[in-house]
């Protein structure tokens, strides 16, 4: 069995392991990734994109330290304990620019998302977040056979057309589709741990202090290693919460604060990190989660199914270990329209096209475009050229609308009527 893994796993030259609790996860067919329809290989992809993902990490906090050989669990806990050493003053520090760095954090974080300030509002917050209300495992799926007709009446399935499946086999497909989304919201959200790294932002970090930058480096790198040489430890926080930097809430939006005549969004972002990465990280997660609920299933009784089992605190680990490798595999598969600078946000469009397929096609699509098979990458190629077209149509005729019509807080139905025109439901 240890021979296999390692014909598995591809370390390359890195001399580091992951640890081998985790080696072993990610050899099981039953993990949560391994009988995903979109991993085609089941755990060998698994293994293919987390491995891929812990040489990057590896070189990255091999480069911060500048210590070539990080294997040895002495030298690992040497550097944890220096990076946590310097926490109390980076908190110290931050703590006499709070709101500075707030705002900082929100106009990075926007930035980067491609996202216009005024679709969403953002309530943020430097601290320790309270994580009393997370979903830790996930919910019990009730014994429908016990009592099946009461359970055919009280979840109502929408009419997929899916080669005859069945509500259960529905289910399940939404399942996992909402599992890699999640994998996707996690990719992305990553890139807020380096947002301090962009000129423009460690510019005015460096005003603030210029240990800020060397010091948030240095933590990152070491929390980014944890999650793939830790696992014990990285599970009880999953489990418990405890040890938990940052939280991300969607909620209804304050209907307080805009001028008279204005449009004010409908959803709220509540944003809360440790520190400044964490919090850029959480406003990442929450803009792209905002974007996500538009693949949740439109029946409410199997939306609260499918989040009751999917958005846990015990699944955050491997989404942030195998989401930014998904992340990267779509990323060299869309057209480079998705680039252009004439086209800023026209990501956001294509997230939302994309997440509204329905969840058997989106599953092949996502598995063409991480496969390792040539053919397989140009059909995911292929169809996001389609749906870039689509949403570049979309976005296109939304900004139209928004400057032809003159839209106040109090016309949220026409707003509605013309994102319903274009296939959009505001999801609440």
């Amino acid at each position: 069995m240890a021979k296999k893994l390692k014909e598995q796993l591809d370390y390359g030259n890195t001399p580091e392991r992951m640890d081998p609790n985790l080696e072993r996860k990610l050899a099981s067919p039953e993990g949560m990734y391994a009988k995903n329809p979109a991993m085609k290989k089941g755990a060998e992809d698994v293994q293919r994109l987390v491995s891929k993902r812990f040489q990057k990490v590896a070189d990255k906090l091999r480069q911060v330290t500048g210590i070539e050989d990080l294997s040895s669990q002495q030298v690992q806990g040497m550097v944890y304990q220096e990076m946590m050493r310097k926490l109390p003053n980076i908190m110290r520090i931050e703590a006499a620019h709070r709101d500075e760095l707030i705002e900082l954090a929100k106009e990075a974080s926007l930035d980067d998302a491609e996202v216009p300030a005024d679709w969403y509002q953002i309530e943020a917050s430097l601290g320790m977040p309270d994580t009393s209300n997370f979903r830790m495992e996930p919910e019990d799926d009730e014994d429908e056979e016990d009592d099946d007709e009461e359970g055919k009446e009280k979840l109502k399935f929408p009419s997929f057309d899916l080669d005859e499946l069945t509500d259960e086999e529905i289910l399940e497909l939404e399942k996992h589709k909402r599992n890699i989304i999640n994998a996707l919201i996690q990719g992305a959200a990553k890139k807020g741990h380096y947002l301090f790294q962009k000129p423009e932002v460690k510019s005015r970090l460096d005003a603030i202090d210029p240990s800020l930058y060397r010091d948030y480096l240095g933590i990152m790198a070491i929390n980014d290693f944890l999650y793939f040489s830790m696992e014990q430890m990285i599970e009880q926080m999953s489990q418990t919460g405890q040890g938990v930097a940052g939280k991300v809430e969607l909620d209804d939006a304050d209907d307080e604060g805009g001028e008279e005549g204005e449009e004010q969004p409908d959803t709220k972002i509540i944003a809360t990190g440790l520190i400044f990465p964490i919090l850029c990280h959480e406003i990442i997660k929450g803009l792209e989660e905002a974007k996500g609920r538009h693949g949740l299933p439109s029946d409410p009784g199997m939306r609260e199914k499918v989040l009751g089992q999917t958005d846990v605190l015990s699944n955050e680990p491997m989404q942030l270990r195998i989401g930014p490798e998904i992340v990267e595999k779509i990323r060299f598969a869309l057209p480079d329209d998705i680039f252009d600078p004439e086209y800023k946000g026209l990501i956001n469009w294509f997230h939302i096209l994309l997440y509204q397929i329905e969840a058997k096609e989106f599953l092949e699509i996502i598995g063409n475009a991480i496969s390792e098979d040539s053919s397989k990458l140009a059909k995911a190629k292929k169809r996001f050229e389609e749906i870039a077209r689509e949403a570049k149509q979309m976005k296109e005729e939304f900004e139209n609308y928004k400057e032809e019509e003159d839209i106040d807080s109090d016309d949220d139905e026409g707003l509605d009527d013309f994102l319903s025109g274009l296939g959009i439901t505001r999801p609440k």
